[in-house]
């Protein structure tokens, strides 16, 4: 129903007449309207924010509002207002509404928003706040953000239902230009997303964790992804855990002291050892700054994990203990021949302590080196980066020792330096030089000799030959040295020295051989190979050593003595007399096979025992007798004659010749002896 604008008059100005207000019966009384339709009119003028109204016990008073006109208040506003009415005819805009919209107060004011700039400026943004507008004014509130890229410009708006004072519904768009808002809040997401995207890909280990009342280290707030993978815990299950948790019982910092210290100095630094889940230790070193967070203190860790930073020590420590303890002496020299460093051997060697050698100079070392050759070799050590070389040292007590140095140019930011590493090669040389001479003597008895010597790599090539091995062939050594050892013999015979070969090197043991050979010429020589292994420092056989000697004579002599042998056994095995062999003491070392047919004895039964107790008692002492001569008189052939028991027991009488085999200075050796039967010629 609509409100007549004369009772809301009447109502407003009885009201205004009397400031400390009435109750609902004094107004009726003065104002010629009932109770209901006044109390409507009231409502409406509440609703509107015209009247205010109070309790007063039981009662309700009415008085009209001590405000500001709503116009009055709002174009006093930076944000930007406009009202309208429930046909969406504009009712009212503020200055800055107006400003934004590039219009003038009167172009709008009572004009359906539809034919105003309005719809043109929200552009495409428009039909959705047209809607939250209808709704407005069917009493539905609504807020949301819009932006204008026309503008460039972005808005939060909150559209509230009004009643205005004649009752009719409408609403208030109330906007607040959020640019600014919005673009710090980009920059701060932006900043947040590069906080997190450090904070989670950052190699060290960063936790936040908050305090407890006691100011103990409590759980975690926030850990980043390296200290979950690191630690091989999931984020979920690092947020339930606090430090101590992750610190090792036995690490050296305890994690109540360094709260303590913490607490007293807002940061720390200090090296402790974490556990992961699976139990592996992992060193750290901790950086942990207090500050204040949402109204509460809490820890940032930077937590760096020094196992790779532990390990480089250790490796640096044992590398300066290497040199340190270095056999070599090693010196480190600037450019102008100061020394920089020396380790022990240096001190060691030259018989100067540290103190001294670091106050020297190269010039007081090296009674070689003049500044004018010191030059040079900077000069030579800058271009090519290493050198290699030998000269001499003064040491502390005047000795002149020989020294070799490898130079490495080491730079060092801007600094040149010069490491030495020197070797005393004093005893070297002399062992070297007396080599040399025992090279060159060995040498010359090499080729003075008459056996054939040579030496033969891995690969088979001739390394040396003598005069006399190269004679063989009838060249020179020249001719033979580098070149493959089976060009010079027949495949046959290359063969067979070939697998000498291989087993020395195999083996590394010598192997000795004899084996027929023809010259050029067609002759058959005979030899003796010696093949020995020759190895270099490493104990690696590197060649052979040969050494063939001629042996024809000695094999001839030995066929010929074969021969003889084979015809004496001949004779000896078909003789019909008993030939033996004895040893000094009378032992049989051999027998003819005719004792078996004069004396019934297998040649078995009486080898290895003494012929002595064969012979009659009786003719004992004269056969004792004749071999005593023999030792005394130097005799080389006696006859004796004495009976020999035959296997039946009955003696028979022999006729026995004996001779005497003497070594080179005459002692007896053995006896050849003969025994003939003369028992018949006896009768």
């Amino acid at each position: 129903m609509a409100l007549r604008r004369e009772i809301t008059a009447r109502l407003t100005n009885l009201l205004r007449k009397n400031p400390q207000g009435l109750s609902i019966t004094e107004i009726v009384k003065k104002i010629d309207i009932n109770r209901n339709t006044a109390g409507r009119y009231l409502d409406n003028l509440l609703i509107s924010g015209q009247v205010e109204m109070r309790h007063f016990g039981m009662a309700k008073i009415y008085r009209l509002s001590e405000r500001l006109p709503v116009s009055s208040v709002l174009s006093l506003s930076s944000e930007f207002v406009m009202q309208v009415d429930a046909g969406l005819r504009i009712v009212y805009l503020n200055g800055p509404f107006v400003r934004l919209i590039g219009s003038e107060e009167k172009e709008v004011t009572g004009k359906n928003i539809e034919f105003t700039k309005i719809p043109s400026f929200f552009d495409n943004n428009y039909p959705r706040l047209l809607a939250s507008i209808q709704e407005g004014t069917s009493g539905t509130p609504s807020r949301g953000e819009l932006d204008l890229p026309s503008c460039e410009r972005s808005f939060s708006y909150r559209i509230v239902p009004i009643v205005f004072t004649n009752g009719q519904k409408g609403a208030s768009l109330i906007f607040e230009d959020i640019t600014d808002r919005k673009h710090g809040e980009a920059l701060l997401r932006e900043s947040e997303e590069k906080f997190r995207a450090l904070f989670n890909n950052a190699s060290d280990m960063i936790t936040l964790h908050g305090l407890t009342e006691t100011r103990e280290h409590g759980t975690y707030i926030e850990v980043n992804d390296a200290t979950c993978r690191k630690l091989k815990y999931t984020r979920k299950e690092l947020l339930m855990m606090t430090p101590r948790d992750l610190v090792a019982p036995d690490s050296p910092t305890g994690i109540g002291t360094n709260a303590r210290i913490l607490m007293e100095e807002s940061h720390i630094t200090a090296e402790t050892i974490l556990l992961t889940k699976d139990g592996q230790r992992i060193p750290v070193e901790l950086n942990i700054h207090l500050f204040e967070f949402k109204g509460r203190t809490v820890a940032l860790a930077i937590i760096r994990d020094v196992t790779l930073r532990r390990k480089v020590e250790a490796q640096l420590r044992l590398m300066k203990t290497s040199i340190d303890s270095a056999y070599d002496e090693v010196f480190w020299m600037d450019m102008a021949g100061n020394f920089l460093y020396v380790n022990e051997a240096a001190c060691r060697e030259t018989g100067y302590s540290r103190e001294e050698l670091m106050a020297m100079t190269v010039f007081d070392l090296d009674p070689d080196f003049s500044p004018g050759r010191w030059e040079e070799s900077v000069a030579d050590l800058r271009k090519n980066k290493k050198q290699f070389f030998q000269t001499r040292h003064r040491r502390k007590d005047g000795v002149i020792i020989q020294v070799e140095i490898g130079s490495v140019y080491v730079t060092r930011e801007k600094e040149e330096i010069s490491v030495c590493f020197v070797r005393n090669i004093t005893e070297r040389n002399r062992i070297e030089a007396a080599l040399k001479e025992s090279e060159a003597r060995y040498r010359s008895l090499a080729e003075a000799s008459q056996d054939m010597i040579f030496v033969v790599d891995r690969d088979d090539r001739v390394l040396y030959v003598n005069r006399r091995a190269a004679a063989f062939h009838h060249i020179t050594p020249d001719e033979m040295i580098g070149k493959p050892r089976s060009e010079f013999f027949p495949s046959d015979v290359s063969a067979g020295q070939l697998r000498g070969l291989r087993q020395v090197f195999s083996s590394g043991e010598p192997v000795r051989s004899e084996s027929p050979m023809a010259t050029p010429d067609g002759e058959i020589l005979w030899f003796d190979h010696a093949l020995m292994p020759i190895s270099d420092a490493t104990d690696n056989i590197t060649s052979v050593l040969g050494v063939s000697r001629d042996i024809t004579k000695r094999v001839v002599a030995e066929q010929e003595q074969r021969m003889n042998e084979e015809k004496n056994r001949f004779i000896a095995e078909h003789s019909v007399d008993i030939i033996h062999r004895l040893d000094p003491h009378c032992v049989l070392l051999y027998t003819s096979p005719s004792v078996k047919t004069l004396l019934g004895y297998e040649p078995g039964e009486v080898l290895g025992k003494s012929v002595l107790p064969m012979i009659h008692p009786d003719d004992l002492p004269g056969v004792m007798q004749d071999l005593h001569g023999i030792y005394e008189t130097g005799q080389q052939t006696i006859i004796s004659t004495f009976r020999f028991r035959h296997k039946d027991g009955q003696y028979i009488l022999f006729e026995s010749t004996t001779r005497i085999i003497r070594d080179h200075d005459g002692t007896v050796k053995e006896f050849l002896n003969i025994s003939r039967d003369i028992s018949g010629r006896e009768k």
